[in-house]
């Protein structure tokens, strides 16, 4: 295998989610290089199709397993930055390639959820549909439910997803023992909670509100329509929605009262402040192995249910995940083989065993999770509620070309203090908004 590196590989998981707008640098003419060191081939290797693929340093591990259980492909593959924060690098490559009329990947791995919708579109036109026999239905079935939503564009699944970053309640029960708190079910349950734990418990938290992904941990599960696709070029933009507002309307006391900080989770500073002071926080499965270890002391950290809005059914989103494309330009055997490298990197066992994220493809889950529990950080079982949660990410949370998360990280995230309520900031917000859909070519609409 040759291994290629381009772009920036990152520190921390790339799956942070604080992004900002695409910037097509081969528009700029600026090239995209990469360092490579070649080994020659055999004879025996020159016959076997040859894949190329682009991943992050995270998927590095995936591939090479692929390529150890299946010696009959030759994988060539580059490691880039995975599209992380929304650098646009990806959308880069692909616009050169489109002007030379070569050069692309045959298989790319995103962190991007929002790619499926950017790179469909008619400006890179790049992802092969995959829907139409190139992956099997009964793969496609063996999906979680709703997984593909972000996925498919104009009736047209065009990836597979690598991993969920579904959003539950993380808590410290030990503390909730202590206390002598009973751990809630509905957001106004949390609120109210959260209330009393500053006056009794000040310095502990009950969430955090100073990161670029947050829209997705609170708007997100309520149902705010922000991006709600409603038919192929029309979008619903509406954060003076009740779904939105309310929203505001809870976690606005929060931010005053300390019970909710504004801190970022991935700082210094967050973790000064708030080890062993961490009493809930709602986030993203990957929370219980990449932030809470050394934040909530080991097997004192429990996973509940996402949170209802009062009686409603609830409902939840994510933050993060990954997904596999595969090009529209590849062809005869190649395109056969590149199919089949998709297919086992975001479904075979061999690769979800060791993929950080809970598997998006059903038949990996239990064990996935059982590998997770046994590292002895949990006071819960994790397979029932990360299972019920993949499947309750509400859908109305559509892909767009434009980052959501990049708006709010700039125009809100920002600004989000005691004095400066986060009810005061969703008009901006939205109209940021509205001005990105446009420059895409969408009609906006404000539905009540």
């Amino acid at each position: 295998m040759r291994i290629a590196k381009s772009g920036n590989n990152g520190g921390r998981r790339l799956r942070l989610r604080l992004r900002t707008p695409l910037v097509v640098l081969a528009a700029a003419g600026v090239s995209l290089g990469t360092i490579a060191v070649a080994i020659p081939a055999s004879a025996a290797s020159k016959a076997k199709p040859v894949v190329t693929v682009w991943v992050d340093s995270t998927r590095v591990a995936q591939v090479k397993a692929y390529e150890k259980a299946n010696p009959g492909v030759k994988v060539v593959m580059t490691v880039y930055n995975g599209n992380a924060n929304g650098s646009g690098y990806l959308q880069s490559k692909i616009s050169l390639d489109n002007r030379v009329g070569a050069g692309w990947p045959d298989v790319v791995f995103s962190e991007e959820n929002n790619d499926a919708a950017s790179l469909a579109s008619p400006q890179f036109n790049y992802p092969a549909q995959l829907d139409n026999g190139t992956v099997s239905k009964t793969i496609l079935n063996g999906f979680a439910k709703g997984t593909l939503a972000g996925c498919t564009v104009n009736g047209k699944v065009y990836c597979l997803r690598n991993d969920l970053a579904q959003n539950v309640l993380w808590y410290n029960s030990a503390l909730m023992t202590q206390f002598g708190y009973t751990v809630p079910t509905t957001w106004q349950q949390w609120q109210a909670l959260g209330e009393e734990v500053a006056t009794q418990h000040p310095g502990y938290i009950v969430g955090g509100i100073g990161d670029g992904w947050d829209d997705n941990i609170y708007l997100w599960p309520s149902e705010c329509h922000v991006n709600d696709v409603v038919k192929a070029d029309t979008v619903d933009i509406n954060a003076s929605d009740p779904n939105c507002t309310r929203v505001s309307s809870l976690l606005d006391p929060l931010v005053k009262d300390g019970a909710l900080t504004t801190d970022n989770v991935f700082t210094s500073s967050f973790d000064q402040s708030f080890t062993n002071k961490i009493l809930m926080m709602p986030g993203p499965s990957w929370y219980g192995a990449d932030l809470f270890p050394g934040l909530v002391a080991k097997g004192d950290l429990g996973a509940a249910d996402p949170l209802a809005w009062g009686s409603a059914p609830a409902v939840t989103g994510e933050v993060g995940g990954g997904l596999w494309f595969m090009s529209r330009h590849v062809t005869g055997a190649t395109k056969t083989a590149a199919a089949q490298v998709l297919t086992w990197l975001s479904t075979n066992y061999g690769s979800q065993g060791i993929s950080p994220g809970f598997p998006a493809y059903v038949a990996d889950e239990a064990k996935w999770t059982a590998g997770q529990q046994a590292s002895g950080q949990y006071s819960t079982q994790l397979a029932p509620v990360f299972a019920k949660a993949a499947t309750e990410v509400w859908s109305g949370w559509s892909p767009v070309p434009w980052s959501v998360d990049a708006v709010w990280g700039s125009s809100v995230t920002p600004s989000i203090n005691a004095s400066t309520s986060i009810g005061s900031l969703l008009p901006s917000f939205a109209s940021q908004l509205t001005d990105y859909a446009q420059s895409d070519g969408y009609t906006v609409v404000t539905k009540p």
